[in-house]
């Protein structure tokens, strides 16, 4: 898959240590629809706001393999949000490209996509 797709990303964290097992490259997703009232990541819930960014996977997997060395082989990436599955397409080429590299992912999501 060679879509280019692009993602409406918050922030990264580097070398985050609560999102997983192991060192983890943290992506936080801008958009959430659920709007829950003891929500961490409030700033992520407008998906067009201003201070995102947009990346497509290459630019996002070229982040993330800057820190492979420290991630690899206990940790991996975790995608967080806002909720990551409101750009599942993004998602899927993501995960692809980081399994082909052998890292390990993970995903932290209510499961709500509309």
């Amino acid at each position: 898959m060679d879509v280019k797709s692009q993602m409406r990303i918050h922030s990264f964290e580097t070398l985050g240590a609560v999102d997983g097992p192991g060192i983890r490259f943290v992506i936080f997703t801008q958009g959430c629809n659920l709007r829950c009232k003891y929500c961490q990541n409030r700033d992520t819930w407008d998906v067009s706001s201003p201070d995102s960014i947009e990346c497509t996977t290459d630019e996002v997997l070229n982040k993330i393999l800057k820190y492979k060395n420290y991630i690899y082989p206990n940790g991996g990436v975790t995608v967080t949000g806002g909720e990551p599955l409101l750009q599942v397409k993004f998602l899927i080429e993501l995960f692809e490209k980081l399994k082909k590299e052998n890292i390990h992912t993970c995903i932290d999501t209510s499961g709500m996509v509309t």
